[in-house]
């Protein structure tokens, strides 16, 4: 085994959920452009006597149990965040960041270890040429692309090229507090925004290190018999500059769309500097978790050479969801119509500040 130090550091406010969703008055407060975590079962246990039924048989919500003292008793709450919620509804929905049991948040290795498999998949499409027919992609959206993704990396899970590595959760900061925030996000198209979606999000400048594990007895001459292997394994050796010519390539078309995109200038200058910079052998950006896009967890352009196919994909997934009356998709019309972006207050109006997810990898020999 051949261990190698990883550092993640957040370049853009970065969100990997959970999969739950926190409610306002229930799992958290709002108070003096803070959002509170509530710890439900300290709150419940202190005002256990106050819990009873007003006239219409209604319980109070733990917020409702607190008093302005209460909010300066850190018992209370689990982890206090920068910035609130737009919306000012009991009920409010927050869609929470991925934690461990102390509250810390982390990055998953699935998390960065699926989004290098997108970047080797791109960048090594033109090597194995596989065939793209509709058979290929399946009907499964959860499964799409398999037959592909097989003809790519091995006809199994046995056989998959990158069996051979093995990424490990990233850890970073020892408090919530110190490291996240409350981002307001938004859904854009080049002409207008959609619904308001309100996120846990890690800042920028934070970093989370873990480990990536190369198996080097599966690249053996006695494993190659079994695995063949051998034909690509420069692709895990080339790893950071395959992963950064995919980011390059994306970045570069996600500048043209923000350019012509409606009040999205600062965004569009941010990602053209990202595109531009130059890195050195052992680092990539790349871009993880909610709000990455479509591109960057598809073989992207690969799929759009052909266009009746794809315009056939869009219409059999049902990728496509205009709003009524708006003119029907063409082949070869742009793909994807929208993208998520922070949103932010510039001189008391709300607009695009920044994309989602991109962070700088690292990779060093132990």
């Amino acid at each position: 085994m051949t261990v190698y130090l990883v550092t993640v550091r957040t370049l853009t406010p970065l969100h990997i959920g959970d999969g739950n969703e926190l409610r306002q008055g229930f799992d958290f407060a709002v108070r003096n452009g803070r959002t509170y975590r509530l710890d439900e079962d300290a709150i419940l246990r202190e005002k256990e006597a106050q819990i009873k039924p007003n006239a219409k048989g209604e319980y109070p919500t733990p917020q409702e149990l607190l008093t302005e003292d209460d909010y300066q008793n850190p018992l209370f709450f689990r982890y206090v965040l920068p910035g609130v919620p737009r919306s000012k509804k009991t009920d409010a929905r927050v869609r929470s960041f991925i934690k461990d049991v102390y509250n810390r948040p982390y990055i998953p290795g699935s998390s960065l270890k699926g989004a290098v498999r997108t970047a080797l998949a791109w960048t090594g499409w033109n090597e194995i040429k596989p065939q793209l027919e509709r058979a290929a992609i399946g009907r499964s959206k959860s499964w799409a692309g398999q037959p592909l993704e097989r003809k790519l990396f091995g006809p199994d899970p046995n056989h998959d090229l990158l069996r051979a590595l093995h990424v490990s959760d990233l850890t970073g900061p020892t408090s919530a507090n110190a490291s996240m925030m409350l981002v307001n996000a938004q859904v854009l198209t080049k002409k207008g925004a959609g619904s308001p979606v309100e996120l846990e999000a890690v800042r920028t400048k934070v970093e989370f290190r873990g480990t990536l594990t190369m198996d080097d007895v599966l690249f053996t001459d006695l494993a190659e018999r079994e695995l063949h292997f051998a034909k690509r394994k420069h692709w895990l050796d080339e790893l950071l500059m395959r992963i950064q010519a995919h980011s390059r390539a994306r970045l570069e078309q996600l500048a043209a769309w923000y350019e012509t995109a409606d009040q999205c200038e600062e965004v569009a200058r941010y990602v053209r500097q990202l595109a531009a910079t130059k890195l050195p052998a052992h680092q990539a950006v790349l871009q993880i978790g909610w709000g990455a896009g479509w591109d960057a967890k598809t073989f992207w352009t690969h799929l759009q050479t052909d266009a009746p196919l794809f315009e056939q994909l869009v219409a059999d997934f049902g990728l496509h969801r205009a709003p009524k009356g708006s003119p029907k998709r063409k082949p070869g019309d742009p793909f994807p119509r929208s993208r998520r972006v922070v949103m932010g207050d510039k001189n008391g109006v709300e607009k695009p500040v920044a994309p989602l997810g991109w962070v700088l990898l690292e990779v060093k020999a132990q």
